[in-house]
């Protein structure tokens, strides 16, 4: 009688064959969620170079319109508590009122943050309002209230500001005793804007640019 040999696999080859199958899904597994951590970083990139293009479009349109009022200007920059943040207020040309169209005239333009605190970051607010002689401490306050949301994730926002001549201050006051700046507006506004990088804290996404002022120079002229 002939004795059937019964053939099947060894530990030896199963093993291996887990062992194959455990590499294959974990690289395929390693390039798909790898794949989506490149879509999310590509899309929140997109959402911040966005958000940084029309912030700083508005602001460069609302500095580039500054105005005087009885023959001198009111440009006045400050520092706040929180670090590595600047307020800007000025009066500007370019009014904006969403309620109200048809409104026009002198604005009272001011630029301020507020703490996100459930992302642990800044949002920029933008306050606009028709300019009426108001005081100085009507002003401060109104400035601090309402407002629309220009942009949110900031890490740091601060300005330089420049004279005719040329030269760099890190503040601006156009109600200071300061020759170069009373009464006055810079000829020009650097804006330097940072967003946060929830991948690295130090090396958050960086925007930059410069406006220049042809009102004021027209003026000092």
């Amino acid at each position: 009688m002939r004795i059937l040999k019964k053939n099947g696999f060894t530990l030896i080859e199963i093993l291996i064959a887990i062992f194959i199958l455990t590499t294959v899904l974990t690289t395929v597994y390693a390039a798909y969620t790898g794949t989506f951590r490149l879509m999310k970083d590509t899309r929140r990139g997109d959402n911040i170079y966005s958000m940084a293009r029309t912030a700083m479009n508005r602001m460069a349109k609302d500095i580039g319109s500054v105005c005087s009022r009885k023959g001198s200007f009111r440009f006045v920059s400050g520092e706040i508590e929180k670090e590595s943040f600047m307020e800007l207020s000025f009066l500007s040309s370019d009014h904006l009122n969403f309620n109200d169209e048809r409104s026009s005239g002198i604005a009272a333009i001011s630029y301020f943050v507020v703490e996100d605190d459930e992302k642990k970051s800044c949002i920029l607010k933008r306050k606009d309002d028709l300019y009426r002689d108001k005081t100085e401490e009507t002003e401060e306050e109104i400035s601090r209230e309402g407002g629309y949301i220009l942009c949110e994730g900031l890490q740091s926002l601060t300005y330089k500001f420049y004279d005719d001549k040329g030269e760099e201050y890190d503040s601006w006051d156009s109600g200071s005793d300061l020759k170069t700046q009373k009464d006055s507006a810079p000829s020009v506004v650097s804006i330097l804007m940072n967003f946060i990088n929830p991948d690295d804290k130090d090396r958050p996404y960086r925007f930059m640019t410069k406006v220049f002022l042809p009102m004021a120079e027209k003026l000092g002229d």
